[in-house]
């Protein structure tokens, strides 16, 4: 039969942790830097940014993409060897969604 303490102890430190992150969280808020300040420039250098990322992005999931059906009998350890239709699949979807992403911002 489990103590008291045992059942009460892990409910009382998550209270006790939740309880200090609620309060010390406002009187934190103005000591760090903000959301905004995290690239510097005008919004078009931002959105220049975003899609070379995106535009990257789409590039190594098409390899990943086609490494997967290249490679999809090699090694019998990997998940590849299994659901290697699956895994490509979700790779082109994931290169065609970052290639539109990609697209529809510039």
């Amino acid at each position: 039969m489990k103590s008291k303490l045992t059942v009460v102890l892990p409910w009382l430190v998550f209270a006790v942790a939740f309880v200090l992150l609620t309060l010390s969280d406002p009187s934190m808020a103005n000591k760090f830097e903000t959301i905004g300040g995290g690239v510097q420039g005008s919004t078009k250098i931002k959105v220049e940014y975003l899609i070379t990322i995106a535009y990257v992005a789409s590039a190594i999931f098409l390899i990943a993409g086609i490494l997967t059906i290249a490679l999809h009998n090699r090694n019998s350890q990997t998940l590849n060897y299994t659901m290697w239709k699956s895994s490509a699949t979700m790779f082109f979807l994931l290169s065609i969604g970052m290639a539109a992403a990609g697209y529809y911002m510039s």
